[in-house]
């Protein structure tokens, strides 16, 4: 028996929409459906023209006892308006922050916001435990105000069998939405009707714009949903959404080699029929691992490069990979007929404008068929954010690593990084190997519409 009748989740995402739907509400919605009677509601944020008027008009009309808003940092200013506007239309509703950024935060998430409770770490044990009525201050995670001060119960609650969750609960979207807005296999076939997947939990890895907070949400073992669940899901998806292709969302998908290849011949034998990408670490790639994904339906593979510079990538990010070893490994996968994307960063503290122009001309003179350039920017609690804060000029909800650098750089003119970095986007997707390919992809109402929300990155 829950302790709400009507459960309202909130996703801010009022300035870059994308065709990747918050997998951690789903998953949420979906431990509500199973474990208790309350029912859930979604504002999605993401395709509305005028987000919190329609915001506004759910909250008076479903009129929910609790409100749940997701907060990644720069999803700031909206989350803490999302609070505010709760506040003035249901003042008795319960309202809870969770995510990211109120998990490496909480104390501050919760001062900023005066929200009812800030919850820190993966949501579904702890969530099902509130719905039920126990006291928060009992709830490793939470976060909250008790006799006047900030209570913080230490603690992470994580889902040691992650077969034990049901399935996410995609209905809860507007998929349709979702489905035309995905652009993640674009350069493949603009056609395909693709969404995200999320296999693990977790990352090994140190690289200093992660970690350690992605261990404060996850903890530092990866955890691995067995393959007989992960391709149960790619038929539901199949099936229920007419679904023809997808991505791997984990960082670390291909960490445990083994286990990859039982999905791979599960996915196989189903005769599933669907395209994919994941994300890929060069150092992890090898020539039967590839061989056997593609055999499996891989058509392109995301991996994170950051810098061309072997000196940034070791003494900046402690990436543990190599420029030679990134060569290595895109000409093994274009090889195999494979597409590659990488993703790229510009603007660390202590990268020099020379090294941002070499990794530009790395990526676009280097068999690339896709690019993604950020502007680096270290949120909160990673090892970037603690070696570098000092330099931080800006305040976390105008972090913005698509628009604007958050650093005060040495020898470094204000608006250089951001101007290098559209100029790195433009000299990618028209250089002379690709500019056919770029126009094949952006012409059509379909693709011209994926196009423009990608372009509002850059």
């Amino acid at each position: 028996m829950s302790a709400f009748d009507k459960v309202l989740f909130v996703f801010p995402e009022t300035r870059y929409p994308s065709g990747q739907p918050p997998l951690g509400i789903a998953s949420l919605s979906a431990v509500m459906r199973r474990e208790g009677d309350a029912e859930p509601f979604l504002c999605d944020m993401s395709f509305m023209k005028k987000p919190f008027e329609e915001y506004r008009r759910m909250l008076s009309s479903i009129r929910p006892d609790l409100v749940s808003i997701t907060v990644l940092t720069p999803q700031l200013d909206a989350a803490m308006k999302a609070v505010a506007t709760a506040r003035e239309v249901l003042p008795d509703a319960c309202v809870i922050l969770g995510g990211p950024h109120a998990t490496v935060l909480p104390e501050e998430t919760l001062e900023r916001s005066g929200a009812d409770l800030v919850y820190a770490g993966e949501g579904e044990l702890g969530f099902a435990r509130i719905l039920s009525g126990e006291d928060p201050a009992s709830i490793p995670g939470s976060c909250l105000r008790r006799n006047g001060s900030i209570l913080r119960v230490p603690g992470l609650l994580l889902v040691d069998d992650l077969d034990t969750l049901p399935l996410p609960d995609r209905s809860i979207f507007d998929m349709e939405k979702y489905f035309r807005s995905w652009y993640s296999m674009d350069r493949v076939d603009p056609s395909l009707r693709g969404t995200s997947v999320m296999a693990t939990r977790g990352c090994s890895f140190g690289c200093t714009f992660c970690q350690p907070t992605l261990s404060e949400i996850f903890g530092r073992k990866l955890r691995k949903r067995s393959p007989e669940m992960v391709v149960n899901e790619l038929e539901s998806l199949r099936s229920s959404f007419g679904m023809t292709a997808f991505m791997f969302e984990d960082s670390t998908f291909i960490l445990d080699k083994q286990w990859v290849h039982r999905i791979c011949d599960l996915m196989i034998s189903a005769g599933l029929g669907l395209r994919w990408c994941c994300n890929v670490r060069a150092d992890l790639l090898d020539h039967d691992l590839l061989a056997h994904m593609k055999e499996a339906g891989l058509a392109k593979i995301n991996m994170g490069v950051e810098s061309a510079s072997q000196r940034v990538l070791d003494d900046i990010y402690n990436k543990g990979i190599t420029v030679e070893g990134v060569r290595r490994a895109l000409s093994l996968a274009r090889g195999m007929g494979i597409a590659v994307q990488g993703y790229f960063m510009l603007g660390a503290p202590g990268e020099t404008i020379e090294e941002m122009r070499e990794t530009v001309r790395f990526a676009s003179s280097e068999r690339f068929d896709d690019a993604l350039f950020d502007i680096t920017t270290p949120f909160p609690h990673t090892e970037l954010w603690n070696r570098t804060r000092h330099l931080v000029r800006k305040d976390y909800a105008d972090f913005d690593c698509f628009h604007s650098c958050v650093y005060e750089l040495e020898g470094i003119r204000p608006g250089a990084v951001e101007t290098l970095k559209k100029l790195a986007f433009w000299r990618f997707y028209l250089h002379p190997s690709r500019i056919i390919r770029t126009l094949s992809t952006v012409l059509g109402p379909r693709r011209l519409w994926r196009t423009l929300l990608k372009v509002r990155r850059v």
